[in-house]
């Protein structure tokens, strides 16, 4: 008993904290509610009924909060046992995230809201996105990292994909088919468990920095791909290139924690290395040089016949010459980026709002649908051989904030 004595004092304010989140949280979902509601009554166009989602937004936060309150034990360091009396700065961060996630579940199953409200979920999820990046950065450098922020962190993630793709779906952003990626992480976890019911062994996945990669450039697809502005054929162009890696990077972890594919093995070193000297290194040099071709191509053409890109602007409330020779500009610097492997992964993400731009105002051809497909390979795969400078490397493979001893295959809360 006297052992436990020292735990009671942070569990109760941890506890207090709890539910201080719970009332604040569901005072936002009453205001969000309010103002829809009025929103609803005033102007026709606005057909997502409030009622519906008050229902949907106050389940996800209550799920939220259920997971918070079960884990509030773990809220201490990796290795240590004394419960930290203060969520500290990134879990606070976290749980908001989760409210964005909520806010965002209630659009669910009704369509588009209309007026400024269509970019209520792409605003919501894109602050989720920002303060995902920025949570783990917080709780590391006030060494604040601990279990509990890993569990919520990788709960959040999970249920923001799901919310987010299945929203991209409703509104007819990307195929249907699409939701097996919003349901693969649960589905993972469930496979697990029904394992290990039935007494299988479940062995250790191995150690990825390509996972975290892959994992963050589908959110920020994900982030872009809820605003109103895009539509098939380019979103289902990019729900292609971008969701095929989280696929096969789901059935090689499946695969593994199976036993049925050793990652110690030597036919599976052979073909990972030669699979990885390939995808990593001699194909971004290729793509590169494809970037430049094809960026400089529908650069020269908007400077040919800026007529397109200038009623675009126009459409969108955002016209001037400025804006336009910005555009043009950010095309040309990517695209020489892209060429000597300067910041190939950030010039990639130049080229996609580029080849996005010319989308929207010349519909999809050929030069900036192998334009946008080669810079979303880019960002993906970085820029392989041949590269002069890759400064972006470190925050794509590495946890900003990570303390230098930690081993760099390690796999830190966040």
């Amino acid at each position: 008993m006297a052992n436990r004595l020292p735990q009671i004092q942070p569990l109760t304010r941890l506890q207090a904290t709890w539910w201080l989140f719970l009332v604040v949280e569901s005072a936002v979902i009453v205001f969000c509610y309010w103002f829809l509601y009025g929103q609803t009554k005033t102007q026709q166009q606005i057909s997502a009924p409030a009622n519906q989602w008050l229902i949907l937004a106050a389940l996800v936060i209550g799920v939220e909060l259920w997971l918070i309150r079960r884990n509030l034990r773990k809220n201490h360091r990796q290795g240590e046992v004394s419960l930290l009396p203060t969520l500290g700065i990134g879990n606070v961060l976290t749980i908001l995230r989760g409210l964005a996630y909520a806010l965002m579940a209630g659009f669910l199953f009704a369509p588009r809201p209309g007026g400024w409200l269509d970019w209520a979920p792409a605003i919501l999820y894109s602050f989720a996105c920002l303060a995902d990046f920025f949570d783990g950065y917080l709780a590391r450098i006030t060494n604040h990292s601990t279990l509990l922020g890993e569990v919520l962190d990788m709960e959040f993630d999970g249920l923001g994909i799901l919310i987010s793709v299945a929203l991209a779906v409703q509104y007819g952003q990307l195929p249907f088919v699409y939701l097996l990626i919003g349901v693969a992480r649960p589905l993972f976890v469930l496979g697990l468990r029904l394992r290990k019911d039935r007494g299988l062994p479940e062995y250790p996945m191995t150690p990825s920095s390509n996972r975290r990669i892959v994992a963050g450039v589908h959110m920020g697809f994900m982030m872009f791909l809820l605003w109103p502005v895009f539509a098939p054929p380019a979103t289902s162009i990019a729900a292609f290139l971008f969701g095929m890696p989280i696929v096969l990077s789901f059935l090689r972890d499946w695969l593994v924690v199976t036993g049925a594919l050793d990652p110690a093995s030597d036919g599976y070193q052979r073909v990972h290395r030669l699979s990885t000297g390939f995808l990593f290194g001699w194909l971004p040099p290729v793509l590169r040089i494809g970037a430049v071709i094809l960026g400089m191509w529908i650069v020269r053409q908007a400077i040919a016949d800026p007529g397109p890109w200038r009623i675009l602007l126009v459409n969108l409330g955002i016209a001037g010459p400025i804006l336009m020779a910005i555009l043009i500009g950010v095309g040309g610097v990517a695209a020489l980026a892209a060429l000597f492997g300067i910041a190939t992964r950030l010039a990639g993400i130049g080229l996609i709002a580029v080849a996005i731009t010319d989308f929207l105002a010349r519909t999809v051809i050929l030069e900036n649908g192998l334009l946008f497909a080669v810079a979303i390979s880019l960002v993906l795969l970085g820029s392989g051989r041949f590269a002069l400078w890759t400064p972006e490397e470190y925050i794509f493979r590495h946890r900003t904030g990570q303390r230098a001893q930690t081993h760099a295959n390690s796999e830190p809360a966040s």
